[in-house]
């Protein structure tokens, strides 16, 4: 079993260097390479606040892999977040040396999924849900299940944070980041010039609105799928689950042989995403740009909309022109004829987690569940709900609304509503998804038909456990 996770692996790294996910947005590639970072020593903490120190005069060394980058900090609120968690954590621990290697998330794909093949892990790292089966298969990752049992606010975090981080009867992961892949993040006023006073509820008012645009030279939507995760995580997911709703994405999920991707409701959203790519929804280079300058498009008012997920909040409130932040609406993309799919739906839940190599030495062991359990526990979510308004892993209450961004309190009301449904690349399983993400790309710019690429995805489901 392990040598071929391994074989599997490798041929993933081999295939996957520009593959990505969910995250924060990236909004530029300047900080691609390795960032090694020591805190800086802080006044001592009392010893009741810090966990057991491993005895003898070593100095203890945690090593953290993740794509937390710092110089995007201000415009992203989970680096925000885990920045702020991590400092006030080594504050506490002033003699605990921690050494980062930070990438960009594509990078951090690669590079983690190359050091699982060779079992050489950092103590912790970001795992993404789809990743657990085969991660503990190897061996890779200590159990978490007693930490967040004994865990004081245990009780806050969310129902269901933990599903995709369980594995027989034990957990493997602390949620940080909360995901909400597919948003429609819309120039009201924009709309409002083109005859649509709320944004459209049918698929035929968009391609109406499209022409329209197009006419005036304006971009309908912004997309950028250089990385191809985009157009799957923040697009298919949830125009997947208004064709074939939650019972069919969950048989997938479990590969129960119930569902497949070749049946007829998920080749129409295939066929449904590639006609958005071919009447001109999209910017013309929408395969070939980052996402990064895609979301530049919509925030400079070049686009009329972008779909993407909630981290473009923080791009909004940060980059965006004092008009477009003003005019910002947050939608749900429309319902299909004849869809399975819940209406006011779309994918979310838990997007990443952080996981945490097996240790030898118990000390060490104790001081870095402590370190994750800061990262991703209640303080984490209390951050990211009082400062940024963000629907967080914790259930945080009592928070007031009003003093946030327009953008901001739009997608707090909305969320009080939507329904939440599974987010593809994060349950799916990874090779799966790494088919998908490919085909999908082939598929917007024509070179794929629906069929052909339904055809070859379900192959990857099934040639799994084989």
């Amino acid at each position: 079993m392990k040598k071929k996770l391994v074989a599997v692996l490798m041929s993933s790294v081999l295939a996957m260097s520009l593959a990505a996910c969910g995250g924060g947005e990236t909004t530029s590639t300047d900080n691609q390479g390795e960032q090694q970072t020591q805190q800086a020593k802080q006044e001592q903490q009392p010893a009741e606040q810090q966990a057991e120190q491993p005895a003898g005069d070593e100095q203890v060394e945690i090593t953290i892999t993740h794509f937390n980058i710092e110089e995007q900090r201000a415009e992203t609120a989970d680096y925000d977040g885990f920045y702020t968690m991590l400092e006030e954590w080594q504050a506490q621990h002033p003699d605990v040396k921690i050494t980062q290697s930070v990438l960009a998330t594509a990078d951090y794909e690669t590079k983690i999924q190359a050091q699982a093949a060779v079992g050489d892990m950092p103590d912790l790292f970001c795992v993404k849900g789809s990743w657990f089966k085969n991660f503990v298969a190897s061996d890779l990752l200590a159990p978490m299940s007693g930490a967040i049992d004994s865990y004081e606010h245990k009780d806050a975090f969310r129902e269901g944070v933990f599903d995709a981080a369980t594995v027989g009867d034990e957990i493997y992961g602390v949620p940080i980041q909360f995901s909400v892949s597919s948003l429609v993040y819309y120039n009201a006023p924009m709309w409002e010039e083109i005859g649509y006073s709320e944004f459209p509820t049918t698929w035929d008012e968009i391609y109406d609105a499209v022409d329209k645009f197009n006419e005036k030279g304006i971009t309908p939507f912004s997309l950028g799928n250089l990385d191809k995760w985009p157009a799957e995580s923040c697009i298919l997911s949830a125009l997947g689950d208004r064709y074939t709703g939650n019972e069919w994405t969950n048989n997938i999920i479990a590969n129960n042989g119930q569902s497949s991707f070749t049946d007829p409701e998920f080749v129409s959203a295939l066929e449904h995403l590639q006609n958005m790519a071919q009447s001109g929804a999209f910017n013309a280079d929408f395969n070939t740009s980052p996402t990064g300058p895609a979301a530049e498009l919509y925030n400079q008012g070049q686009a009329a909309a972008m779909i993407n997920g909630f981290w473009s909040l923080a791009n909004i409130n940060a980059n965006a022109t004092e008009e477009v932040k003003a005019n910002t609406k947050i939608a749900v993309l429309p319902t299909v004829d004849g869809g399975k799919g819940a209406a006011n739906s779309t994918s979310g839940g838990c997007g990443w987690y952080m996981g945490m190599a097996p240790q030898e030495d118990s000390a060490k062991a104790a001081l870095v569940e402590d370190l994750l359990m800061h990262l991703g526990g209640y303080e984490y979510s209390v951050f990211l709900t009082e400062k940024y308004g963000l629907v967080a892993p914790s259930v945080v209450e009592g928070v007031d609304v009003s003093t946030f961004p327009p953008a901001t309190q739009e997608y707090i009301k909305l969320m009080q509503d939507v329904q939440l449904t599974p987010i593809y690349d994060i349950l799916m399983d990874a090779s799966v998804i790494e088919v998908m993400n490919s085909d999908v790309q082939e598929l917007m710019n024509g070179s794929k038909d629906a069929q052909t690429v339904a055809a070859e995805i379900q192959a990857e489901l099934e040639s799994i456990g084989k």
